[in-house]
């Protein structure tokens, strides 16, 4: 386990294995920690150098007051990669990890290879406070949930949802392990997710594996990225990762091995 400590002063946590190109580093979703990456980290360290991170307030990382949005959590992101010698990276990014690693990848792009991302959405911005947003006021009905007289209990049935009836104890423990974060930063982590994530995938030249557990919106999402690939796991949740590993690091898998070569043209 490594230990950086950002320019404002937040220590953070991240582990770093293996060897060989290109390297892969893994960014953790809503109220979720570095760990949720270890059959990941197991299975791809074999060939490659893999890096996992606990953001900032979530795992082992500190929990400042303050800091939580996309572009800051690209920011300390980004003071790893540095640290770390890291350039032309995978980027694998889980759900409400995908904002800041959107972020990071249109602020350094030299950084970043190519992206996959998991069970996340884009979308324009939500307002909060625009009764007339439907997305913006879907979030801050969750948000007021988490921080209403029955959060506790609202935000544990709410993290519950995310899992299949297939997902068993390691289902339990990654629940439990969300309950842990204070719930004060699940709130403003809630509000991060609600930026203009489509103009950044806008911005993307880089390919894109698109993984999801369920349906999607493909023309819509191939709308918003340049070269976009999907796949879908099969009797999951929202944490494939965690569920199926196996499909999923199949499927990341192949998508590296295409990094690179042209597209056949018919």
């Amino acid at each position: 386990m490594a230990t950086h400590k950002t320019a404002d002063g937040t220590r953070l946590f991240y582990r770093v294995r293996g060897k060989g190109g290109p390297t892969i580093v893994f960014i953790h979703g809503w109220c979720s920690r570095q760990t949720h990456w270890d059959a990941q980290m197991r299975y791809f360290a074999r060939r490659h150098r893999v890096l996992a991170v606990d953001r900032r307030g979530h795992g082992r990382s500190d929990s400042p007051t303050q800091g939580y949005s996309a572009k800051q959590h690209a920011a300390d992101l980004r003071e790893i990669l540095r640290k770390e010698r890291i350039r032309n990276a995978v980027l694998v990014g889980h759900a409400g990890g995908v904002p800041a690693t959107l972020e990071l990848t249109v602020a350094d792009p030299t950084r970043v290879k190519a992206l996959v991302l998991i069970d996340s959405r884009i979308h324009p911005a939500a307002h909060l406070d625009d009764p007339d947003d439907p997305a913006g006021a879907a979030f801050r009905s969750m948000i007021d949930g988490i921080r209403g007289p029955q959060g506790a209990r609202y935000f544990k049935r709410m993290y519950s949802d995310l899992f299949s009836r297939h997902a068993g104890e390691i289902g339990r423990q990654a629940i439990r392990e969300a309950l842990e974060t204070p719930r004060e930063i699940a709130a403003d982590e809630l509000s991060s997710i609600t930026i203009d994530s489509l103009s950044l995938a806008k911005k993307v030249r880089q390919p894109v594996l698109w993984l999801t557990a369920g349906g999607e919106d493909e023309a819509g999402i191939a709308s918003g990225f340049r070269n976009v690939q999907f796949g879908q796991v099969v009797g999951s949740g929202h944490f494939p990762q965690l569920e199926v590993p196996d499909q999923t690091n199949a499927m990341i898998a192949r998508f590296i091995a295409t990094l690179g070569k042209p597209r056949s043209r018919k």
